[in-house]
């Protein structure tokens, strides 16, 4: 009984933690608005500042720890990194301000110089990752102009935040309650318009496994799925899933896999293999990102060692895969 005690007394000290670090990020949100404004710059959140705005704004109900930015374009980017790093940030990278590497990053990244600050990342693009491959560019121009009010497309929101929470291998229980909340609030016009975007950015397979993922706790998510009409390719897709449906370890064979992941989603194999060529024959700005360069003479001696490196792992992670989807899942599809 006492043990029970300390547990429920130590669950509500972290959410009263939590609480506390989310008003801290919103005050801080409110000050890098304003700020924003003085140079020029119109921004809009998005991921947990974005939800505590919206989704969460009645009590605060969510962990957040750092602060997400969009800016329009990069200048805006530029702009506001260096007003910021001239009251109380800084760089994390020294070249993320490079224009190759902030053309293909579209990030950068900032860490506060003071306690009172939390981190900032500010983006200029809502989807940089594989999953939408030759439409990523499609995505990002219309959601930006369905942005409204400083505020994301509902649609649009989950659409994005369903895409972060594959690419992270739907590692934080907290991702999968942010996306079941939002989908069990649509009516059905709204979850119809979820699945054709899906589908009309090459967004299908982060849908299905997304709707996998919310079923045992959403009784929409689950009716959703039933009635969606699976190719034999997205069965084995979603067996896929839920073998690595667990937390990664530590060994050579995960790394790949997490490596690898999000490879997988991509609808269309044609864009897979371009996908793929992109990461063994990178731009320069691309390839110092991935190996942390600051300095560009390396360069020459990075392609060839990436080419090993992306090769023999893309190999073992694609033998890995075929051989994982080609097996019956362990559990139900949904």
């Amino acid at each position: 009984m006492k043990h029970e005690k300390e547990v429920v007394l130590g669950s509500e000290a972290a959410r009263v933690e939590d609480m506390v670090r989310a008003m801290m990020v919103m005050e801080n949100f409110e000050w890098i608005e304003r700020e924003a404004r003085s140079v020029g710059v119109s921004v809009i959140p998005i991921k947990g500042v974005d939800l505590l705005r919206t989704l969460y704004a009645k009590d605060y109900g969510r962990p957040v720890r750092d602060i997400d930015i969009y800016c329009r374009d990069e200048a805006d980017c530029r702009r506001l990194a260096a007003h910021l790093c001239d009251n109380g940030y800084k760089l994390e990278f020294p070249f993320a301000l490079d224009p190759e590497t902030l053309a293909t990053k579209r990030k950068v990244s900032l860490l506060s110089t003071s306690p009172q600050r939390v981190n900032v990342d500010l983006h200029t693009a809502f989807v940089t990752k594989k999953f939408f491959s030759r439409t990523i560019g499609s995505f990002n121009a219309d959601a930006a102009l369905r942005c409204a009010g400083g505020f994301m497309d509902p649609i649009d929101r989950w659409l994005f935040l369903a895409q972060h929470a594959a690419f992270h291998n739907y590692s934080d229980a907290k991702w999968i309650t942010d996306l079941k909340l939002l989908f069990d609030g649509f009516d059905e016009w709204q979850r119809r318009d979820v699945a054709l975007r899906s589908s009309q950015y090459g967004f299908r397979m982060v849908y299905l496994a997304t709707l996998w993922h919310m079923a045992p706790d959403s009784v929409i998510a689950a009716r959703t799925l039933d009635t969606t009409l699976l190719s034999g390719k997205e069965r084995r897709f979603l067996t896929f899933v839920s073998n690595f449906d667990r937390p990664m370890k530590r060994d050579l064979r995960d790394r790949i896999a997490k490596a690898y992941w999000e490879f997988a989603f991509i609808a269309k194999g044609s864009q897979k293999r371009r996908s793929m060529l992109r990461l063994l024959f990178p731009s320069p700005g691309y390839l110092r990102n991935i190996y942390r360069m600051k300095n560009r003479w390396p360069l020459a001696f990075y392609y060839p060692l990436n080419l090993l490196i992306s090769g023999l792992s893309g190999a073992c992670f694609w033998l890995d895969y075929t051989a994982t989807s080609l097996v019956s899942p362990q559990k139900t599809l949904y």
